[in-house]
């Protein structure tokens, strides 16, 4: 997603545009073909872009949605995910901070949001998805959904974890 500085204006440079999923090949976490998390809608880009002097602020969002399984009970969990950008980029020679998630540089008259905009939806990836934040999950016995129905293993299941702490009288 390549833009002229030059393009560019006093007023600054509103762009929205809508990218195929595809546009996120790189990204493992959706294309590792596993189905544990894909994406399900295109990707929407909002932004606006100011100039001074040499330097571009970058403030927007980008929104799109995935489905994955529900780490406690596997029932499928669709997900809208809309991670703000904000970002200050500067010529190449202005920064030498590689620690500041903030601050980009670029070369020469075009600016590529396109890497820093991949590693923004990588980012904002969940590690852990739920249902609902009280998902019972499965019964470890026979495998019932919890959610949906009770079953006689998951009053007699121990964890045996815990085995040990049986032995302690209070």
């Amino acid at each position: 997603m390549k833009i002229r500085v030059s393009d560019i204006g006093d007023e600054g440079l509103h762009i929205e545009t809508h990218r195929d999923p595809r546009w996120l090949h790189n990204i493992p976490e959706l294309w590792s073909g596993d189905e544990e998390m894909k994406l399900v809608s295109d990707i929407d880009v909002d932004i606006e872009l100011t100039k001074v002097l040499r330097e571009v602020s970058v403030l927007g969002k980008v929104s799109f949605t995935i489905e994955a399984p529900c780490s406690l009970c596997l029932e499928p969990v669709r997900l809208d995910i809309s991670p703000e950008i904000r970002l200050i980029l500067s010529p190449s020679e202005k920064i030498d901070d590689d620690d500041d998630l903030e601050h980009e540089t670029y070369r020469g008259e075009d600016v590529d949001l396109g890497d820093y905009l991949r590693e923004l939806i990588a980012v904002s990836l969940p590690l852990k998805v739920t249902c609902r934040d009280d998902c019972k999950g499965l019964c470890p016995e026979c495998g019932t959904n919890l959610n949906r129905e009770t079953c006689e293993c998951s009053k007699k299941w121990k964890d045996p974890r815990f085995a040990g702490l049986e032995k302690f009288k209070l």
